[in-house]
Parts: C-alpha cells; structure tokens; sequence
C-alpha cells in the first residue's frame, strides 16, 4: 500500500502548519536517519515492497508520520520514468454508462495502489489525441481509451507508444456511406470490413462489448414473444451501431422474417424521439409491432415518440435498448435492455495494464457478452 500520512483532525493540521513554517520541509533522508534505516528501505517501505519486514515497516512509517514526511511522486517520476498513475479517457463524466467504466477502472487501480489521471475526451478525435499527450507527459504507467472516436495512428504519431494501452468499446466512425451498406449488404463483407478497420497493429489490448451478439439476443426475444415486424432506430456510421445493425439483419434472417426498416438518429432521447416520429408516419399495416432502440438513451426517446401518437407500450408496440443506465429502471414503462458489464470492463482494462506493467502477457482481446434485462417494455404483439 502507498503510505499517505494521515491527520489527526483540522487543529492537529493547523499545529503542524505553525509548527513547520519555521522549518524546511522533511526529507527522505530525514526519515531514514530517524527510522535508523537506509534511504532505499524507506522508499521501498513507502511503497509497499514485499520485501520490507513488518517490523521495518511501522517504524518507517511512524517515522514519516512524525516529521510529516510527504513522498515526492513527482521526483520519483523523473528518475524512473514512469509513476504510480494510470492515464484514463473516456468521452464524458456526466454520462452514467462512462461513469460505470470509470468507477470499474479506479477501483482496481486503487486496490493496486495506484492513482487514475482523468480527461474527458468529448468524442472528439483530436482532443482525444492532445489528452494522451497530456498523458505522456505526465509519464504515466499506462493508459485506458473508453469510447475512442479517433484513429489509433494519430494517437502515438504513428508510433508504439512506451507505455501499455487499453481500448474499452471503440466507438471508432466509419464513413456515412457505410450506414446504407450495413443494410442492405452482404453481412459477412461488411462484418469483416468493420473488424478490418478497427483492428491495430499497434499492441493495443482491446475489451469490448459483444455487439453484434447482443442485438442478436434482443431480436430472438422479440420473436419468442410473436412479433415478425421489428424496426431498428439508431443507425450511425459508428464501429457498434453498425455491429449491432448486422446483428439485427442476422437474427431477422435467421428466423426466417423479412428485414424490418433501419433508421438512422443521434444517440439521445431527441434523436430517437424525432427518428420514431417519422417512422409512426407510415400506413398502418406496416408499422413495427416492436423497436430495437440503439441505446437506453435512444429507447427513451422512441417511447416518448410513440406514446405521444396514442400508442400502447408495450399493448401495441414493444421497445428494448441496450447498456441498462440507471434511468432504463425508471422510463415508463421500465425498459427492456441489454445490460453491458460496464464496470467489469473498467477493472479489467486496469488489470490489463498492470500485467502488462509486471511484463506479463496480456490478452489483446476480449469480447464480453450482454445480459437481457426483461422489464415491462416489451410483450407479445397486439392478437397475440
């Protein structure tokens, strides 16, 4: 465990502060002198190393507490090249899916005695490249990349970087061009396509949710209950909505159904809201008795959209996203999703890092599945 000295409460604090103004600030040797050990002992106690005895141990660190000794991270930095931080990037705090990641990444960190430097990357390519600079610099031990929208090669310089990288869900963008093909294409072509784009010859690990497995779990629910006309809303020329389209497409055809209509929306309640909108404007003999929303976010807004045309959910018409953020518990009805293991994926990216840190093989790749989440969104189509 890292030693922070610790407080005796805000007076202790202030004696301490009047008590030091007059002296200069404890040193590492001043410990050492004090605990009657070598400067290396004390640093390896403060560290946690293995191989310092119990024993050596408290009397170093009653030592540090007596003089107030704070260790020098930054120092230690310069000299080894590398800190006790890891580098975390993730499109937004504020979205509870991310939130989830991140809580999964400092949990692990922390356990291992680490800290996490945090940026927000606003899905922006190039302000995603200028925090893993920011990284750098700092001489992080490692960096995790949640939500990627950039080019892996624009990252590094189209270098390999020092340091281990970590990939979680890589919303990496396709051209626009790619949203009619993922509908009407041959599944297999486009599925390697975007497997081809988002592979790196870099020695990146990835962890990613299983997509296109997913989708397929929610369309085989969708048809256990009856239904035979499914739409999609939420297409975008990003690496898992395409994924997820094609998981659609198979699992339609796998059940022998016709494809049902694929809309393009932003990924918001605004977006699938107003794309709903305009798919409810069809005759009525071909309206979807079910929609497969891109995300929980997305499903909101197609609830909202078909309540508001006098539409029962889930008597009329089903709806089921994926992710189960925190507000899927609470929409009205409560929605069927697909749950990602959203902090499980943050602590495994962490321990990515660190076996990779220890000169361990890490794996490059792991896909973790979904869990169906029945709520009351979804039920059999009306006459069933």
């Amino acid at each position: 465990m890292v030693f922070m000295p610790m407080s005796d409460g805000s007076g202790g604090r202030r004696r301490r502060r009047r008590a030091s103004a007059g002296r200069a600030r404890a040193t590492v040797r001043d410990v050492a002198e004090a605990a009657g050990v070598s400067t290396a002992t004390v640093t390896r106690a403060l560290q946690g190393h293995p191989a310092v005895r119990d024993e050596t141990r408290r009397k170093v660190e009653a030592a540090a507490r007596r003089l107030d000794y704070r260790p020098d991270h930054i120092a230690r930095a310069l000299v080894t090249r590398t800190s006790s931080t890891v580098g975390m990037l993730i499109p937004s705090s504020v979205d509870s899916f991310w939130g989830e990641v991140a809580a999964g990444i400092e949990e692990a960190a922390s356990e291992a005695n680490y800290s996490v430097l945090f940026a927000n990357s606003h899905s922006q390519p190039e302000r995603e490249r200028r925090m893993i600079e920011v990284f750098l610099a700092q001489r992080v031990a490692g960096i995790i990349i949640a939500g990627a929208a950039g080019e892996s090669a624009s990252w590094f310089c189209g270098e390999e970087p020092d340091v281990p990288v970590v990939i979680v869900n890589w919303d990496a963008a396709f051209p626009a061009r790619f949203v009619p093909i993922v509908r009407t294409g041959s599944p297999q072509r486009v599925l390697k396509a975007v497997r081809a784009a988002t592979e790196t010859d870099a020695s990146f690990s990835q962890i990613v949710f299983d997509d296109l497995g997913g989708a397929q779990q929610v369309v085989r629910h969708l048809v256990s209950l009856g239904h035979e006309r499914i739409a999609f809303v939420g297409a975008e020329p990003i690496r898992p909505s395409l994924l997820r389209v094609l998981g659609f497409r198979s699992a339609l055809l796998e059940a022998g159904l016709p494809l049902g209509a694929i809309v393009s929306s932003p990924r918001s309640p605004e977006g699938g809201f107003q794309a709903t909108q305009d798919l409810l404007t069809s005759p009525p003999d071909d309206l979807p008795t079910a929609i497969v929303a891109y995300d929980d976010a997305t499903a909101i807004g197609v609830i909202r959209a078909v309540h508001a045309h006098g539409i029962d959910v889930p008597g009329a018409m089903s709806v089921i996203g994926f992710d189960d953020i925190e507000m899927a518990a609470f929409s009205e009805p409560p929605l069927t999703t697909i749950r990602q293991p959203r902090r499980e994926m943050g602590r495994m990216a962490m321990a990515s890092i660190l076996s990779s840190i220890r000169g361990e093989s890490a794996q490059r790749s792991s896909v973790l599945p979904g869990e169906l989440v029945l709520r009351r969104s979804t039920g059999p189509p009306p006459g069933r």
